[in-house]
């Protein structure tokens, strides 16, 4: 198993959005979801996370049981918000810490490539599209979808394809051996994707929203795609 711990891959701007949408989540799973604990935490995945069957007035149910005993009561008006304020929750620490890091690795490179304003959108773009092929693949849904995962994705996929020979610092763990050791982004990020996508054939029905990851990679590496500058190659010539 390959851990990302940072790249070689320096940028001429202090990437401002993405640490503020680092600041934003962490901010929000401390005092929006109560880091986790009571009512208030189960609260907020009622309100704020994404539940495909409310949102789409699929549900055959009034509400949905949570864990402790927590009910969540679904009503009329579609919560399309939702949509946006599902990627800025998460259902735990790991779960947070996991998503942050791979947005501070890889998230300043593409915030350097598309410039604060267009990064926004891109990060808001992915993260609605993931939820999208989520929703697609089971609308009656009721369990609440949260993390930044799907957004997240889409700046690895824009990554893959803007920086595929990135060195990457790396954690290995073989069995009971532990190093760090270079790869290219190609690697770390195309064995991600793999992994996604076998997740999604063999476990679709897991607690893992493994179609948000496919959606939001391919969102990403799509829309890097279509505004990635093209290389200009200039031609000298010499008159005898």
């Amino acid at each position: 198993m390959l851990i990302p711990l940072y790249d070689h891959n320096p940028v001429d701007k202090i990437p401002i959005v993405t640490y503020v949408i680092i600041g934003l989540n962490v901010l929000v799973w401390l005092f929006i979801q109560h880091a986790g604990f009571g009512e208030g935490y189960q609260a907020s995945l009622c309100n704020l996370a994404l539940i495909p069957g409310d949102l789409l007035n699929n549900s055959e149910f009034a509400g949905s049981q949570m864990r402790n005993g927590y009910v969540c009561y679904f009503g009329e008006p579609h919560n399309f918000e939702t949509l946006i304020t599902h990627m800025f929750m998460h259902g735990g620490w790991l779960h947070l810490i996991g998503n942050m890091w791979f947005l501070w690795i890889f998230g300043d490179n593409i915030e350097n490539a598309l410039g604060k304003v267009k990064f926004i959108l891109f990060y808001l773009l992915c993260g609605v599209v993931a939820a999208g092929f989520q929703i697609v693949s089971d609308m009656n849904s009721l369990i609440p979808m949260v993390g930044a995962s799907g957004a997240v994705s889409g700046v690895m996929g824009a990554y893959i394809l803007l920086h595929p020979r990135a060195r990457i610092k790396s954690l290995l763990f073989f069995v009971i051996f532990i190093t760090v050791i270079e790869v290219p982004a190609v690697i770390i990020l195309g064995m991600y994707i793999a992994t996604q996508v076998f997740s999604v054939v063999m476990l679709a029905d897991g607690p893992v929203a493994f179609w948000a990851h496919v959606g939001g990679f391919a969102c990403g590496a799509l829309i890097i795609k279509l505004l990635k500058p093209k290389e200009t190659t200039f031609k000298l010539r010499i008159d005898r």
